[in-house]
C-alpha cells in the first residue's frame, strides 16, 4: 500500500560492562624492605577497584608481619626475605599479581615465595577457580584455601594430568616424577599476557628440595580454547599487559 513506512525496530543486546573498559594502570606502593617489593594497588575510583585495593593493601600488612615474626625467629645472620611482585596481566576484565622470591627464617634450608591473585574487575572480588575453570577440571578448594573466600588453590587428579603433562613439554619432569607422585597436588593459576597463556603452579611443592618441580609451567591460549576456558580470560591473555611492578 502506498504511504505506508513499515519501521523495523532492532534491539541490540548491550556489551557487558567490562568489555568496552580500558584496563587499569598500577601505583606502585614503597617496598616492604629493601629487597622486598610490596603489591602495587590500581589507579581508578570504581567500587571493584577500591575493593581490589583493600585485599592488595591487607596483603602488604600480614606480608610485613610475617617478615618481622621471621626476622625475630631467625638466629643471628639467619634471615633474608627477597621478594619480587609482577601484574602478568593488566586486561579489560581480569588483573593479576604475583609475588615470587625467597626467604630465611634461619632453617637448614630456605623456602620459596609464590603467591598469586587474580581479580575480576566487574566485581573487584578474587576470581573463584571453581567456576572459572572448565568442568572437566574442576576439583575441590586446596588445604591451603580459606572457607570464608574463594579458594586460591584447587586439587583435581585432571588438573594434576595436565600439570605433569605441560611439565614434560616443557623439559621439567624428568627429574620429578617422585614429587609428581603426589596426586593430590595443590594449583594455584594466574592469567600471564607475556607466556599468552595460564600460569600454573603446584603451591604445595615449595620446599627448596622441590621447588623446580613446582613450575610455573603455561597453558598456552590456543589449548585453553581446545579446554573450553572461559572466553573473556581467553580474550584478556591474548590482549592484555604484562607489567613489573617496579618498573
Amino acid at each position: 500500500m502506498k504511504g505506508i513506512v513499515f519501521a523495523v525496530l532492532v534491539v541490540l543486546a548491550a556489551p557487558p560492562a567490562w568489555a568496552a573498559s580500558a584496563p587499569p594502570t598500577l601505583r606502585k606502593t614503597p617496598n616492604l624492605a629493601k629487597d622486598a617489593e610490596a603489591y602495587p594497588t590500581l589507579v581508578g575510583a570504581t567500587q571493584a577497584i577500591a575493593k581490589i585495593n583493600r585485599i592488595l593493601r591487607a596483603a602488604n600488612a600480614r606480608r610485613r608481619s610475617d617478615m618481622k615474626d621471621c626476622r625475630r625467629d631467625a638466629p643471628q645472620d639467619g634471615y633474608w626475605w627477597e621478594q619480587s611482585v609482577d601484574a602478568p596481566l593488566i586486561g579489560a576484565r581480569f588483573v593479576s599479581f604475583w609475588a615470587h622470591g625467597n626467604q630465611s627464617c634461619g632453617g637448614v634450608h630456605p623456602n620459596f615465595i609464590d603467591e598469586a591473585f587474580v581479580f575480576d574487575l566487574s566485581t573487584g572480588e578474587p576470581v573463584d577457580w571453581r567456576k572459572l575453570l572448565p568442568a572437566q577440571l574442576r576439583g575441590e578448594p586446596g588445604r591451603a584455601s580459606d572457607a570464608a573466600r574463594p579458594p586460591e588453590e584447587i586439587v583435581s587428579p585432571a588438573l594434576t594430568a595436565l600439570f605433569v603433562a605441560e611439565s614434560e613439554k616443557e623439559g621439567v619432569g624428568a627429574d620429578c616424577k617422585e614429587a609428581f607422585a603426589e596426586q593430590d597436588m595443590d594449583f594455584q593459576f594466574w592469567p600471564d599476557a607475556k607466556a599468552k597463556g595460564l600460569a600454573m603452579r603446584a603451591a604445595n611443592l615449595l620446599h627448596w628440595a622441590e621447588g623446580p618441580c613446582s613450575g610455573p609451567v603455561t597453558i598456552p591460549a590456543e589449548t585453553l580454547k581446545n579446554l573450553g576456558f572461559d572466553a573473556s580470560l581467553i580474550q584478556d591473555i591474548e590482549t592484555g599487559r604484562y607489567q613489573v611492578a617496579d618498573p
